[in-house]
């Protein structure tokens, strides 16, 4: 199930007139309204959509009249991915150069509590819509509220035009509160109201939109990271590490867990108290290994 709750059934939606928080689509009709003023909001590939930001009330047109509003307030719709990049450029390991992105594990938990303020529609400055929540989306986006354009309301015909979705009222007045930065917050229903297995919803859409394209490391596993970049680096000095070698170098990566017994059996070794026999670091390794109460302890700690 998508977040179609957020959109009036299709039966509900005007189409006769413009309100806040309707969605438009950018045709190539739009895109010429929009390109006299905001060339590049018209051109760039990644502004799909606009919402309107203006009041319902002054976009009221009476006897064919323009509305009060001289202007339509329109927010850039763009993929989620590009707020996303923002926010994980933020936590990104340091001093490694790789095709894919690596994070320090204990920061994840910041993304994953943004991920949820998008999924209720309380961080600042965006408004989430779901992939396949309305018409046209087919990627997860935003409404940036900070990118907004102002068109004169001789447009208004082509606004309506390609207007495909439109807000339920009371999420049209959330987006209000975000654009105009009002005092009092306005209430609207959380998607646990809405999904039957919300938490495993929010766990495949952490999975979908972030964890599958970034690898949350330890500082352990960074380290040994950037040990076995600085190896393949020194024997492929012509050649440029490809994003299937960097995923095969980070599936060859031990858990905290293995590291942990791993320099614990080295330490033992070192210090005379297990033999450097194979067998014997092999039995003193397994034991470990099987420890369920050794696991939790360590992973616990993670």
């Amino acid at each position: 199930m998508s977040m179609e709750f957020i959109f009036a059934d299709a039966a509900k939606v005007d189409l006769t007139s413009l309100r806040q928080g309707d969605l438009l689509e950018k045709s190539d009709e739009l895109a010429e309204a929009v390109r006299a003023a905001h060339s590049y909001y018209a051109e760039a590939d990644d502004y799909t959509h606009f919402l309107v930001l203006t009041q319902s009330c002054d976009l009221v047109k009476r006897d064919s009249k323009p509305p009060k509003s001289p202007y339509i307030t329109l927010a850039a719709v763009r993929p989620l991915q590009k707020a996303l990049d923002r926010r994980v450029t933020k936590y990104l390991a340091q001093g490694i150069e790789f095709p894919l992105r690596v994070c320090e594990r204990n920061r994840r938990i910041l993304l994953d509590q943004f991920l949820e303020r998008l999924l209720h529609n309380t961080e600042d400055g965006l408004f989430f819509i779901r992939a396949g929540s309305a018409p046209t989306v087919i990627r997860d986006s935003c409404a940036f509220l900070p990118l907004s354009i102002a068109l004169r309301n001789t447009h208004y015909d082509i606004c309506l035009n390609n207007k495909v979705a439109q807000l339920e009222d009371i999420f049209a007045a959330k987006l209000g509160w975000m654009a105009g930065n009002q005092y009092s917050r306005i209430g609207t229903p959380d998607f646990e109201e809405h999904l039957p297995d919300a938490n495993l919803y929010k766990k495949n859409f952490f999975d979908e939109v972030l964890h599958n394209n970034t690898a949350w490391l330890s500082p352990s596993q960074i380290k040994l990271l950037k040990e076995k970049i600085r190896t393949w680096n020194r024997e492929n000095k012509d050649l440029q590490m490809t994003e299937e070698v960097a995923r095969s170098m980070l599936s060859s990566i031990p858990g905290d867990f293995y590291l942990a017994i791993s320099r614990a059996i080295n330490l033992l070794v070192d210090k005379g108290i297990i033999d450097d026999n194979a067998a014997k670091i092999s039995r003193a390794t397994n034991i470990l290994k099987s420890d369920p109460a050794l696991k939790k302890l360590i992973t616990s700690a993670d």
